[in-house]
């Protein structure tokens, strides 16, 4: 075989490897042949690995992600699974959650650690908006300002189970935000069930659930207020199993 055809026959398997391996899971981020599908250049709010669109179908396990105000980020996809991964000691003013979810479906949150997450309620370990079909099931959560799961606007038949809390929410242990201002509307169909749990961050009993919440300026006493149960129906429903540890 002459030397050009070998060099066209050794790029053409190489191109074929790579397409081979897009759906599978990748090496760790940060180098260009590692990227994840639909990866991209993450916005403001110091997160630490964004992916917007693309495929969807693969795994992020074994990270860890320490040291900034957000996590991941994951926007416009479906069928990710994060597992196996540790989130610990994010916090800034603009921290929202160590797993931030966007106008997506069927993400499976499982097995991964959430510990000191810090920004005074707004701080989540996992928060989804828009998102449905999806599960929390088997992590641990400790020291985390905010609720330690939220959804958000429309999102609906998530459930969270088997999970453990401690020290971890401000209202509950699964909540639900929305802002009517906004245009926003309550989910539905949405599940907490078979979990351990402690006391809220402060040392005080918190809820395990709670739905339809937002704040507003009280009239009388100037200051915001913040209030619960703002839904024609219980977005979020707690199918029982829950023990106190």
């Amino acid at each position: 075989m002459h030397a050009k055809a070998v060099r066209t026959t050794l790029a053409a398997v190489t191109v074929v490897a790579a397409l081979g391996t897009a759906g599978t899971t990748p090496a760790a981020a940060g180098t260009a042949a590692a990227k994840y599908p639909g990866q991209v250049k993450c916005p403001k709010g110091d997160y630490q690995l964004c992916i917007d669109g693309g495929p969807g179908g693969f795994t992020i396990s074994g990270k860890t992600f320490s040291g900034h105000q957000n996590a991941i980020r994951l926007k416009n996809v479906s069928n990710v699974t994060i597992t196996g991964n540790t989130f610990k000691n994010l916090s800034g003013s603009d921290g929202f959650g160590g797993v931030h979810v966007l106008n997506s479906s069927k993400i499976v949150v499982k097995k991964n650690s959430f510990s000191n997450l810090r920004n005074k309620g707004k701080m989540h370990g996992v928060y989804m908006v828009r998102t449905s079909g999806s599960t929390v099931t088997g992590n641990k959560f400790s020291s985390i300002t905010g609720d330690p799961v939220r959804i958000r606007d429309r999102s609906s038949n998530n459930t969270v189970s088997g999970n453990t809390f401690t020290k971890s929410g401000t209202y509950a242990m699964f909540s639900e935000w929305r802002d009517p201002a906004k245009g926003e509307t309550c989910g539905s169909g949405n599940i907490f069930k078979n979990n351990k749990y402690g006391l809220g961050y402060y040392g005080k009993r918190i809820s395990l659930i709670k739905w339809g919440g937002w704040t507003k300026k009280d009239e009388t006493t100037k200051k915001d207020k913040t209030t619960w149960g703002h839904c024609k129906k219980a977005s979020i429903v707690n199918k029982g199993g829950n023990k106190r540890i």
